[in-house]
């Protein structure tokens, strides 16, 4: 009656745990915990910093906020920049891509 349709499949039995980065560039969507969403299109460099930030302020070192310097619209402005705050961090998402 039933029949075994296909391979099984063969997971990675050594998984990466940490996973670098390998495009050139992402897009870093970050989900804080009142449901917004802030998006950071970022260099490869800049995910890995983000990433680095983040593990070592789950561990218990670091800076509570991680600041990203904005280049973009800024107006009438020489800089503008945004803190994001460990403890408001629910998840985020790395979504590489090569230009």
């Amino acid at each position: 009656m039933m029949e075994k349709i296909g391979t099984p499949p063969n997971p990675d039995p050594n998984p990466e745990p940490e996973p670098e980065p390998t495009g050139d560039n992402a897009l870093l969507v970050i989900k804080m915990i009142s449901g917004l969403e802030k998006e950071f299109e970022l260099t490869a460099s800049e995910v890995q910093d983000f990433i680095d930030w983040y593990n070592g302020r789950a561990d218990g070192r670091g800076k509570e906020t991680y600041m990203f310097d904005k280049d973009f619209n800024k107006g009438p402005f020489t800089s503008r920049k945004d803190y994001v705050a460990f403890s408001k961090v629910q998840s985020f998402e790395v979504m590489e891509y090569t230009k």
